[in-house]
């Protein structure tokens, strides 16, 4: 068969959505008024579907419901026939976003009853609503008289018949221009999306895609065998352009080799293929056809249970977003630059993307995935660029360029806000610049707690660029230096020569403060594109840190290699990720000692005293305090992951990012015994973790016994400034008593 033949059980089927869509497509190419192709439209649909009546209903000023066309009900209701929001099942279906399929609608607790309408006899009812952009823009029914449940099959069909139907009203080409102006509206009208606040700030901008949309395009093909002709051209650059990236071992906006390989095998998809051709043959442009197809899939997959099948709903709509582009030809293939004060908006991202933007142009991030741990929220806050995260399927109703204020402390995002709106957080950004220079009044003052306790304040950073903050923020040092960033951001292991550079460059920028460097914590989510890991069922959970490190000695002792060069003339410090046996910490020890042998034989300069730590994340090591820190030089609590696995959370899922409290009584006091164990072990500890930036958090923490923290540079003042608040004994009482949280976020708000 030519790749142009029509697929079998095409366009010729009139029992199948196929010969629906063609359908429409005639309606649309034939001259009419408006509402005689609406008219036709529900006549088709109505038809096709084996239903008595169809009726669309158009969302109108003040969010009525107009009936506006029908096939099967008194016609001298259409635009005379209005429903609120949420009145009745049709408002509801508009209200939820989602279908409803009812086998005796009058039964239903929402049913309304219109009397000139005429449906007194009919009972089964399907209706769907019709989206764009995130936005409903109406509601598409069907109705039979028969007691019967609509199958899934028919469910999605009327589906599809909504996707083009939201296509074809916003484009122009179905209604008057009044109408088209209200769609246009609703499309375009403001918009508040609650989130988490992840970082904290709050940023005036533009709206910059991640993903950026294309223009918009036909629905319906003139020329069927030339749109296929477009959609095989299509499919033959997707792959090599993929075949190409996949060849240098380079990654699309940072994502991980594994992930080009899943593109190429959707690519390659014969499935897949047959499907986009099927679409095409119903008379949908090639466009149109990538946009239904990726519509069918993403229903499927966010049904589905296994966490794996809907990860790849993202590879699908990558995949789909990057056909777009070639079927625009090469002036689109690559996204737009980056605006000046961009709010990015994306449905997840790593470090790495978020490095690759031009850090002076982003003002804030928006994501419609992410958690307050993730790692690209660990880049935003040593960046300083505010954070919301958990949008969901909000995001898609954001187009760029649009106006937005992003609100990192109360979880918001507002798109196309009222001037009013823009106006209050121009006076709440004023307001943070003002708090800024009150922090910056205590640059030069010890973290001393009012009876006299001192408390010392590192930093995290991960970045050459974080360095400056040291001078800016008072902070000690570096508490804890990432070094997997650089990893990350390569496209091949990085050379022991360049790894020196780096940390030899990040002692210069410390200019003589101390800086701990951790050895590159990879796995989990921090995955490498050029090492081949395979898929693990938990990754949190396996191969990870120093376990990676210890079996990938290659990786570990070139990181030991290049810090003991890097760090010569100087005292170094290096720490190691997610320890849980005594016998690791030995093993990258004994690592560590074979390379300071190596340099010393060499006759290179070497550093003036080396110390070993070991980051206390699980409860296993936790509950080996004292045999980790008899073989450790210092120790420090990975506050995220510590408590992760202690409360069995996933600090990655948006749903259970509240699940678990750092305030929790068993937490604190689980805290309290690590202290005392360490005490006991006369080995030094402090506490890393995001969590601390919360000064409530840090003041517990300083009522357990911990006296040294490592912080995100945006954290130092706030926490700084309530340690100066406050005394030990308050901070212990609070820290152990029956309420912390409610006591500690007393305390913490004495601040001024």
């Amino acid at each position: 068969m030519s790749v142009l033949d029509p697929p079998s059980g095409g366009a010729g089927d009139p029992a199948g959505p196929r010969f629906l869509l063609k359908r429409l497509r005639e309606i649309m190419a034939a001259t009419a008024d408006a509402q005689e192709r609406l008219d036709r439209l529900v006549e088709a649909i109505a038809a096709n579907m084996v239903a008595e009546v169809c009726s669309i209903y158009l969302r109108r000023r003040g969010d009525v419901l107009e009936l506006f066309a029908t096939e099967g009900l008194n016609p001298q209701s259409v635009h005379q026939t209005r429903l609120n929001w949420g009145e009745g099942i049709v408002g509801l279906v508009a209200a939820r976003a989602q279908p409803m399929n009812l086998a005796e609608a009058p039964l239903h607790p929402a049913f309304a009853y219109r009397p000139e309408t005429g449906e007194d006899p009919l009972r089964a009812f399907l209706g769907v609503p019709i989206v764009r952009n995130g936005q409903v823009l109406g509601v598409l029914t069907v109705q039979n008289r028969a007691v019967r449940v609509y199958t899934e099959e028919e469910t999605e069909a009327l589906q599809t018949v909504a996707t083009v139907l939201a296509e074809v009203a916003s484009s122009g080409e179905l209604l008057e221009p009044e109408a088209t102006h209200e769609v246009d509206e609703v499309l375009h009208r403001a918009v508040r999306m609650d989130g988490q606040g992840i970082v904290a700030g709050v940023a005036v901008g533009v709206a910059a895609l991640h993903e950026p949309q294309l223009p918009r395009h036909k629905i319906f093909a003139s020329n069927v065998a030339q749109e296929a002709k477009r959609l095989e051209t299509a499919l033959d650059d997707l792959r090599k352009s993929i075949d190409e990236l996949v060849a240098r071992n380079s990654g699309l906006a940072g994502a991980p080799m594994d992930v080009l390989e899943v593109f190429r095998l959707f690519a390659y998809d014969k499935g897949w293929k047959e499907r986009l051709r099927e679409a095409v043959y119903t008379g949908l442009t090639a466009e149109a056809a990538v946009e239904r197809v990726l519509q069918d899939n993403r229903r499927r997959l966010e049904r589905a249970r296994d966490p794996y099948m809907r990860d790849r709903l993202h590879d699908l709509e990558d995949l789909s977003r990057r056909m777009l582009r070639h079927l625009a030809g090469d002036e689109a293939a690559e996204p737009d630059a980056t605006p000046d004060d961009a709010i990015v908006f994306a449905r997840s991202m790593g470090p790495a993307d978020l490095l690759e933007y031009d850090r002076a142009k982003v003002r804030g991030v928006a994501l419609a995935e992410g958690a307050a741990a993730s790692h690209v929220a660990i880049v935003a806050r040593a960046l300083e660029i505010p954070l919301v995260g958990g949008l969901g399927a909000s995001i898609d109703s954001v187009e760029p360029g649009d106006p937005v204020v992003i609100d990192g402390d109360a979880g918001e995002v507002h798109v196309r806000p009222s001037d009013d709106l823009l106006e209050s957080y121009r006076t709440a950004i004023e307001v943070q610049e003002a708090r800024e220079a009150l922090y910056a009044q205590f640059v030069g003052e010890p973290a001393r707690t009012t009876d006299g306790v001192d408390v010392v304040l590192d930093m995290n950073a991960g970045l050459l660029v974080d360095l400056p903050h040291l001078a800016e923020t008072g902070a000690r040092g570096v508490g804890l230096y990432r070094t997997e960033l650089q990893f990350l951001i390569s496209e091949a292991l990085p050379k022991v020569s360049a790894q020196t550079r780096l940390y030899k460059d990040v002692l210069d920028g410390a200019g003589g403060r101390p800086v701990v460097f951790r050895t590159a914590d990879i796995g989990g989510d921090k995955v490498l594109s050029y090492m081949e890991t395979g898929r693990e069922p938990n990754p949190a959970m396996g191969w990870r840190g120093v376990r990676m490190g210890l079996d990938r000695p290659g990786l570990l002792r070139g990181q030991m290699r290049a810090l003991i060069a890097a760090a010569a003339g100087r005292d170094l410090k290096v720490l190691l990720p997610l320890v849980t046996t005594p016998g690791e910490v030995e093993a990258a020890r004994e690592m560590l000692e074979k390379e300071w042998a190596r340099a010393a034989k060499s006759g290179a300069a070497l550093p003036t005293s080396r110390a070993l730590g070991a980051m206390i994340e699980t409860p296993a090591a936790a509950w080996s305090l004292k045999e980790i820190a008899a073989v450790s030089d210092f120790l420090s609590v990975g506050g995220n992951d510590l408590a992760q696995f202690f409360f069995a959370c996933d600090r990655e899922a948006t749903a259970l990012a509240g699940r678990f409290d750092l305030l929790a009584p068993p937490f604190l006091q689980f805290l309290a015994r690590i202290v005392t164990d360490a005490d006991t072990a006369e080995t030094p500890i402090s506490f890393c973790g995001e969590a601390a930036t919360d000064p409530a958090i840090a003041l517990g923490l300083v009522g357990v016994g911990f006296r040294t923290f490592s912080l995100p540079a945006t954290a130092i003042g706030p926490v700084k400034q309530a340690i100066r608040s406050v005394s030990s004994i308050e901070c212990a009482a609070a820290a152990l008593s029956d309420a912390p949280r409610e006591k500690l976020d007393a305390l913490a708000a004495r601040r001024s």
